[in-house]
């Protein structure tokens, strides 16, 4: 693969000039300021859409204006987005004459390189750990391959308890921390989990969120340990195909009436990921990886997997997924310093999974990328039609 450091050798005056303006003020954005501001001088937000507003107590300018202010100030810019919206930002940023990693680059590369680089800390952006296969939706194309599961149930405690403990071991600070299943809010023992988490490692947590699919309401004294430590909820939404608007209304009143930050977020299409159907077969795998738009890493009995689906079509299909598609933390650990089994991880979440270039999932799973153009209904229920949408 390219070389594997990207940022140039004057983003280490952020050591002693520790000025950075964050791009982008939507939901990651305003999940990770809080974080950013703790360890760096942030005099202003970028943001188009919100220009002219103040958030966090901090004034939002547009790129324009920001870029006139950045005359008179030091300052690396930050991308706070998702990589698809990155790329349109990017293009942005070089129309008006700066440079990729040179003046910028998205938040993912900064958190963990930086941090790597020029702190020897391993510091993540973003991880996430299944608790349940128990879901309340039973969703034939969900890419959890949840209605497929041999068998359904709650992790135990314990087990959740040393795949925290075991990151950890490896991990100085992750951005967000993003628990799911299945429907997490199931879990019997949630409460446990997140007080566990809250009090062994809250710390090293800038935000816990949690992804439900608003169709269960979660009791009052979760609400309030919830509020309590600015957990964020995620919800997806599925009542365009199945029928729990009420539900969704109640969730929805539940969490404003604790003041809990959440976001509803409508999902009308998916993209079928075909597995664990068996008609689909990855002409490059390395390649359709590389350019899948799956850019979320889970972490989950103690070894890291590129993506949440990696982990679940091993542990809930029984995918034979190969030693060399995880990273085990506890063996990096073993048998590497600090700085080379944070530079092991660093690798890893990069897409240097192994020599192949490629998780075996990756053979069979469409993916969300752009090279799967499979369009079906989101959230259509095992047993019931999901006619492809025509997107010609």
């Amino acid at each position: 693969m390219d070389a594997l450091f990207k940022l140039t050798d004057d983003w280490q005056e952020l050591l002693r000039h520790p000025t950075l303006v964050p791009f982008g003020m939507g939901r990651i954005g305003r999940r990770v300021l809080p974080s950013l501001r703790k360890e760096f001088d942030i005099p202003f937000l970028i943001d188009n859409r919100h220009a002219g507003e103040e958030i966090a107590g901090l004034p939002v300018v547009s790129l324009a204006d920001a870029l006139q202010r950045m005359e008179r100030c030091r300052a690396k810019i930050v991308v706070t987005t998702m990589k698809g919206a990155y790329e349109e930002m990017a293009e942005e940023l070089r129309a008006a004459g700066l440079e990729e990693f040179r003046d910028f680059c998205i938040f993912e590369r900064f958190a963990e390189e930086w941090h790597l680089r020029w702190k020897n800390e391993c510091v993540l952006a973003k991880i996430d750990t299944v608790i349940t296969s128990r879901c309340t939706l039973q969703c034939k194309n969900c890419n959890m391959f949840i209605p497929y599961a041999k068998e359904t149930g709650d992790f135990p405690f314990e087990r959740l308890k040393e795949n925290f403990d075991t990151f950890f071991d490896s991990v100085n600070f992750v951005y967000e921390y993003t628990l799911l299943g299945g429907e997490p809010f199931l879990h019997t023992e949630l409460g446990r989990i997140l007080r566990y988490l809250m009090e062994r490692y809250g710390e090293r947590i800038g935000r816990i969120n949690l992804i439900s699919n608003g169709t269960v309401v979660p009791n009052d004294a979760l609400l309030s340990f919830m509020k309590q430590h600015d957990m964020t909820v995620h919800i997806s939404d599925y009542t365009s195909t199945v029928d729990y608007k009420k539900r969704l209304a109640a969730v929805e009143q539940a969490l404003a009436a604790h003041d809990i930050e959440y976001y509803v977020i409508p999902n009308n299409v998916w993209k079928d990921v075909v597995y664990p159907r068996d008609t689909y077969r990855a002409a490059d795998p390395a390649e359709h990886m590389r350019i899948c738009g799956h850019s979320t890493h889970s972490v989950d009995d103690g070894k890291l997997y590129w993506c949440d689906p990696a982990f679940a079509a091993e542990c809930f299909t029984g995918f034979p997924s190969r030693p060399d598609d995880f990273l085990d933390l506890r063996e990096n650990q073993r048998v590497n310093d600090k700085y080379q089994a944070s530079l092991q991880i660093f690798r890893y979440l990069l897409g240097d999974v192994n020599e192949r270039g490629c998780m075996s999932i990756c053979e069979r799973c469409a993916g969300i990328g752009r090279d799967n153009n499979i369009i079906v209904k989101a959230g259509v229920q095992v047993g019931k039609e999901d006619d492809p949408i025509d997107v010609r």
